[in-house]
């Protein structure tokens, strides 16, 4: 199972103590899904079996940032979840990491999109929706690019 390392999981925590809870004084909090190890169901479908592709990792991490009184989310904000994101993830080698589609970024560029969603099973998927959907009919903004 993968997870995070030493100097990822020490940089999360530092974040938590010398930025989330000494900096920022609105409501925030993140989410931890556990989700692999010996015992869980997740894991023990074949990698390839579907398009999810982080299920050799042991859990995932969701932030949350808010503002009260339904306040519109200032764009100068998210240098607090990107920076908690960055210090996390800047240890850890380039796939051992992604982001989940069901709590998606629309901030991320497309490209960025498919490969932190898809990682791995990006080309078997783009190849099905060139074959499926290649003027792409169901189109979003993160949505697969169709690729022969």
């Amino acid at each position: 199972m993968k997870g995070l390392n030493g100097a990822s999981a020490k940089n999360f925590v530092d974040y938590y103590f010398d930025v989330a809870n000494k900096v920022v004084d609105r409501f925030w909090f993140f989410q931890l899904d556990m989700h692999g190890g010996k015992n869980s169901q997740v894991t023990k479908v074949d990698f390839d079996a579907t398009s999810y592709a982080h299920r050799d990792k042991l859990y995932l991490i969701q932030f949350y940032d808010r503002y009260e009184n339904n306040e519109t989310y200032p764009a100068t904000s998210f240098g607090f979840l990107d920076g908690w994101v960055d210090a996390t993830t800047k240890p850890l080698p380039k796939g051992e990491w992604g982001a989940y589609a069901n709590y998606a970024d629309a901030r991320l560029p497309r490209t960025v999109a498919e490969e932190q969603y898809y990682g791995k099973h990006l080309p078997r998927l783009q190849k099905l929706k060139a074959k499926y959907d290649p003027k792409e009919l169901f189109y979003y903004t993160q949505g697969l690019e169709p690729k022969a």
